[in-house]
């Protein structure tokens, strides 16, 4: 079997009124997937981050530096083609769009592995459990979102069988000048205060029970995270992602010292094994968010959790992207013993919900059941991908 061709698929689905997070704002969603055909019936399929960056340059980096490279090559011989993608692009090639691209391609090589060998991804990397928890990722502000509306999405997330879940702060007045009078939207803030109370009501509403996570997308300084250990352990907080700059890597040290069950969780801007590896063993996170799109693929994020495992690091995968990346990190999941659970992001987003001709299925506890099918265990729902295809 030898790639004869790479297409990219460049997806977006426009919001009606955008949503934000504790310093970016979002008025649509985009999937940039990308497709390895073979001299067979046979093909894969992927999804690459870009964090904000252009879907055309990732294109020509697709087009241009990585297609050139794989052309008649054999496609099961994944490990020597990842590194045949990262030493020819060893300048420009571990950080940024050419990773998150060599991560897309990486993805579409397992997924076409998978249906070579007629198994799915997680019996390829060697399978833990046929099924994965899924987490709530919601929370997100909107401009009129009072606390009714954000109770009544958490209670709505609670009768779908949810027990675990995750809601965006760090969206306050003592964010502006740093950061906020910066960002699109970033006239929109709350106070600390009413910020605060976000999070109490959310605590109220679920119960003392059940998981509850904050993501703070970088917007905290350190100094108020320290601060507010006695409020996150009285609300009885799992985890806090992201909580300062990504870059303030002697913060999340001195974070993971001082913060006790409250676990540090990051960096899902990082990229490659050489990232996390000085993470891990520096001990600046307690929880591993590398993101298959970004951070190499499953040969690149195998290797993190692996090494997040020595450690006694959890793994939880980033994902903010399409049905396809859900697929992916359902099978990566499914094949990593130090991953609890997986982000359902809940935004209204068709490339999520709509994307594929059979979604993923889940139990009435929301926990993602493995498929056996092959690969990935998906296929295109090519109406919905001419719909939103840019």
């Amino acid at each position: 079997m030898k790639i004869t061709d790479i297409k990219t698929i460049k997806l977006q689905y426009p919001y009606k009124t955008w949503i934000a997070d504790g310093c970016g704002s979002c008025g649509a969603r985009g999937a940039f997937l990308i497709l390895i055909e073979t001299n067979t019936e046979l093909y894969g399929i992927g999804e690459s981050a870009t964090f904000g960056g252009s879907m055309d340059a990732m294109g020509a980096i697709v087009q241009k530096q990585l297609k050139p490279l794989l052309i008649d090559e054999d496609p099961t011989r994944i490990e020597y083609l990842h590194q045949k993608m990262l030493w020819n692009n060893w300048a420009n090639g571990r950080k940024g769009l050419v990773m998150g691209a060599i991560s897309g391609i990486d993805i579409a090589l397992w997924d076409l592995l998978g249906k070579s060998a007629g198994l799915p991804v997680c019996k390829l990397l060697g399978q833990v459990t046929d099924k994965v928890q899924a987490y709530a990722s919601a929370g997100f502000y909107a401009k009129g979102k009072t606390l009714d509306i954000l109770q009544n999405e958490i209670e709505g997330y609670l009768n779908r069988g949810f027990t675990a879940f995750k809601m965006k702060i760090g969206r306050t007045s003592n964010n502006y000048k740093m950061r906020l009078q910066f960002m699109k939207n970033g006239d929109f803030y709350l106070t600390p205060e009413e910020d605060k109370a976000r999070i109490e009501l959310v605590r109220r509403t679920i119960g003392p029970d059940k998981i509850l996570m904050l993501d703070m997308n970088c917007t905290w300084d350190f100094n108020d995270v320290l601060d507010s250990r006695d409020f996150f352990k009285q609300n009885h907080i799992f985890m806090i992602e992201e909580p300062i700059r990504s870059d303030h890597i002697e913060g999340y040290k001195k974070l993971t010292e001082n913060l006790g069950n409250v676990r540090v969780a990051g960096i899902e801007s990082a990229q490659g094994l050489s990232d996390y590896a000085e993470l891990i063993s520096e001990n600046a996170v307690d929880v591993v968010q590398a993101s298959l799109g970004w951070a190499g693929g499953f040969t690149g994020c195998k290797a993190i959790a692996s090494t997040a495992q020595a450690f006694h690091k959890l793994y939880t995968p980033h994902s903010f992207f399409s049905a396809v990346m859900t697929a992916a990190n359902i099978q990566f999941a499914a094949s990593q013993v130090n991953i609890p659970f997986i982000e359902a992001e809940e935004n209204e987003n068709p490339l999520r919900t709509e994307l594929l001709t059979q979604p993923a299925e889940t139990d009435r506890h929301m926990n993602y059941l493995v498929t056996d099918q092959p690969g990935l265990g998906i296929e295109l729902n090519w109406d919905t991908v001419n719909k939103y295809r840019i």
